[in-house]
């Protein structure tokens, strides 16, 4: 039997069965012909799981795609010299059995057309080839026929099984690739090398304890996965009409949002008429709200079955966390290159229902342009709450009209300006700020993808540039301050940088602040209260947390007028602060620091927590032990990805003492973006993923549902996708670190 065929811009979807090389879904049903046939591997947790791993490790000559290929031909006709690459991938191997490899060729887009070809290489392993059948092995050389063209830009897939024993080491790579074309009789044939990108170890040697991927690639991953029979959604007939969306009147914001996404689907997807779906007809895409107390208020189920898909839910939250799925399935599926998604039924839903992510905005200002982005991400990710930190010593980021000071001198720092140089900044203005049409645009932004935004106004410390923008009005000093001289130096090296609690002016201050956050912002506000350096009120430490306790309960009650609950960090619940968590605007606290017992107390006292520990969630922390890594490292020596993968919350809490009553009071979790380091949006991209994608599995996923190795398999077709269509540039530049099989890190920008 000859090896399978493929062409395309992507790998094929040949995958594993019990004895051939095929594709099947959890339910067992045959996706696609098997390729080969001879002995098969055998797992403990199934044939057909293994055989999905082929989706993901095919990873590898799809990112090589956007690499420049240098290729050497030679040959009769030397002048018709072209561009090819080669890359190898086991999907499966079993020490007393051997391997399954699928090995790619890919050619340069400004190739010419190759036909009539095969691809013959130099390989220890070819004394135990098993298949394809029809290669041609004379010692050690080994010739793979092939007679489909190889279009520029195109690639062909050689899936090969070898006997035992399995590979193992670099000098188990087939050697010397070169292709060889046969041209007319009277011409001979023509040979062109080809480079084979050496693999990582991760793609020769499979980990022992490795799980086979999940059937799609789907972050989070769903809670279940059903297939069904039948044909599911061909993707050769387009996204576009044909394709007609229905709705109830409660969806039509899910469905408006999927339809412009859709009217923007990537250029290069296939768009003829697939067998079966004559030219006109129209396939269903529903979406409708359904009564279904499993699934909760934000659970989804995503139906898919004869060229027809339908999303239902009990609330728009889940409709729009169904758009979210079905969104990554296209858009994986179009990335690795398949005609279609299988048929099958998901249904889902969350563990926690706060799941959040912070952008620190005072240290680096970012654009509306790269918050929109991140607003994306997050509703693809299924995190629904974004908490906008606009405020801190470097820079005053929030418009607020009744106090223009505040952005005309606190919003930009430099030689000549009120804030001096901060991080990196050098002499020259710097700054920026959001203004309430902006804001505006975000909030609805953020509403219509189901994301809460929490605006942070951080008082009373951190609060340098707002002091040095509004001296007149903030920077009066109390009898008791002034014997206090010098003031306190705050944990990053302010002084003076703390709001006087007892002046009249001060609350006027926070009142216009905050009168004009209640107008933009509809959800909770966060006032931080972190961080107030010792001594900057008082010489008694009792004395400042009863200052402390009285303004923490003037803004909660601020806000409660307005209909608003306030969150803070977990320094302003001190033990005698005056906050009743029983109010119907609930308050929260952030759960910051690496000691987690503040959590426990407080869930155990009955207060809503958001946990957000620096030394698993905070995603400015270096990602390795590498000199040329930028980022911090107080609360960990270093955050790669797998430790914030395994983050398992509850269970933490539970070793600490949390009772049992007290779960319900854990909201959820929360990352968090400083950005002290962070000086431009693509270092935020390389701070943010592929993290942050952990980040979501652990906020919605069950701990028992979580597996290390298949969160590993989705990196490589999500980051890819990110890449190619959700404009995740810095991606773009490092996905080739990926191909390499370096799933876990990704090295800066030289």
């Amino acid at each position: 039997m000859s090896p399978s065929p493929y062409r395309g811009p992507a790998a094929p979807p040949c995958l594993l069965s019990k004895t051939h090389f095929a594709h099947r879904d959890r339910a067992g049903v045959d996706m696609h012909s098997a390729v080969g046939s001879g002995a098969g591997f055998t797992s403990t947790t199934g044939l057909d799981a293994r055989s999905r791993s082929l989706y993901l490790t095919m990873l590898s000559w799809i990112l090589f795609r956007f690499f420049p290929i240098f290729i050497i031909g030679f040959g009769d006709q030397a002048d018709r010299t072209t561009k090819f690459r080669a890359t190898l991938q086991v999907i499966a191997d079993e020490d007393s059995k051997g391997s399954a490899i699928i090995l790619s060729v890919s050619s340069g887009w400004s190739a010419p057309a190759v036909a009539n070809w095969q691809l013959c290489f130099t390989w220890l392993k070819a004394v135990v080839l098993r298949q394809p059948q029809d290669a041609l092995v004379s010692g050690s050389y080994v010739c793979l026929p092939r007679h489909e063209p190889l279009e520029p830009g195109g690639v062909h897939a050689f899936v090969i099984e070898i006997g035992a024993p399995a590979m193992r080491y670099v000098s188990d790579l087939p050697r010397a690739l070169h292709i060889v074309m046969k041209e007319a009789e009277a011409e001979g044939e023509a040979v062109f090398e080809v480079e084979l990108i050496t693999p990582g170890e991760g793609q020769v040697r499979l980990s022992a304890d490795a799980k086979s991927p999940p059937v799609f690639s789907v972050v989070p991953q769903p809670q279940s996965v059903t297939g069904l029979p039948g044909p599911g959604f061909d993707l050769r007939a387009g996204l576009q009409p044909p394709l007609k969306i229905q709705s109830d009147e409660e969806a039509r914001g899910a469905a408006a949002l999927l339809h412009r996404w859709l009217l923007n689907w990537p250029p290069g997807a296939p768009f003829g008429v697939p067998d079966g779906v004559a030219a006109g007809e129209t396939r269903d895409l529903s979406l409708t709200l359904i009564e279904d107390t499993e699934l909760e208020s934000e659970g989804y189920e995503v139906r898919i079955q004869n060229n027809a898909i339908a999303i239902a839910a009990p609330t728009p939250s889940g409709l729009l966390h169904g758009v979210a799925t079905l969104r990554q399935l296209l858009g994986v599926a179009l990335a690795e290159g398949l005609i279609s998604v299988p048929a099958q039924v998901i249904r889902d839903k969350p563990r926690f229902s706060h799941r959040g992510l912070m952008l620190d905005v005072g240290r680096h200002f970012f654009s509306v342009d790269f918050i929109l982005r991140l607003l994306d991400w997050m509703f693809l990710y299924k995190l629904n709450t974004f908490h906008w930190h606009l405020t801190d010593d470097e820079g005053w980021r929030f418009e607020v009209r009744s106090l223009p000071n505040l952005t005309l001198y606190g919003s930009w720092r430099g030689r000549g300006e009120v804030i001096e140089p901060q991080y990196g900044g050098g002499p020259h203005r710097y700054g920026g700020f959001y203004s309430h049409s902006q804001i505006r645009e975000v909030v609805q932004y953020a509403k219509e993808r189901g994301i809460t935004i929490i605006p942070e106004i951080d008082v009373p410390g951190h609060c340098y540039a707002a002091i040095k923008a509004l001296p007149e009005l903030l920077g009066h000093s109390t009898d008791r301050q002034n014997k206090l001289k010098p003031s306190p130096v705050s944990v990053q090296g302010f002084r003076g940088n703390v709001l006087n609690v007892v002046a009249a002016d001060t609350y006027k201050f926070l009142e216009a602040v905050l009168t004009e956050v209640v107008e933009l912002f509809p959800g909770p506000v966060h006032v931080g209260m972190d961080e107030i350096p010792r001594g900057a009120w008082s010489e008694h430490a009792e004395e400042e947390e009863e200052l402390k306790a009285g303004l923490t309960l003037w803004l909660q009650t601020f806000l409660a007028k307005h209909g608003r609950s306030m969150m803070a960090w977990e320094e302003a619940f001190t033990p005698g602060t005056a906050i009743d968590p029983d109010t119907e605007q609930r308050p929260a606290a952030f759960a910051w620091k690496e000691d987690e017992r503040f959590a426990v107390r407080a869930a155990n006292a009955g207060l809503d927590v958001v946990l957000c520990p620096a030394h698993f969630l905070y995603l400015d922390i270096v990602q390795s032990l590498s000199f040329e890594e930028r980022g911090l490292y107080w609360a960990a020596p270093a955050l790669p990805l797998q430790r914030v993968y395994d983050y398992e919350p509850v269970e933490r809490l539970r070793r600490l003492g949390l009772e049992e009553s007290a779960l319900k009071r854990i909201r959820g979790l929360q990352a968090n973006l400083w950005t002290e380091t962070v000086d431009s949006e693509k270092r935020a991209e390389e701070m943010l993923f592929p993290r942050l994608l952990a980040v979501a599995e652990v906020a919605w996923m069950e701990p028992e549902h979580r597996i290390w190795e298949n969160f590993k398999w989705k990196l490589g077709p999500q980051l890819q996708w990110l890449s190619r269509q959700e404009k995740l540039e810095h991606w773009n530049q490092f996905c080739g670190q990926v191909a390499r099989g370096d799933f876990l890190r990704v090295a800066p920008p030289i």
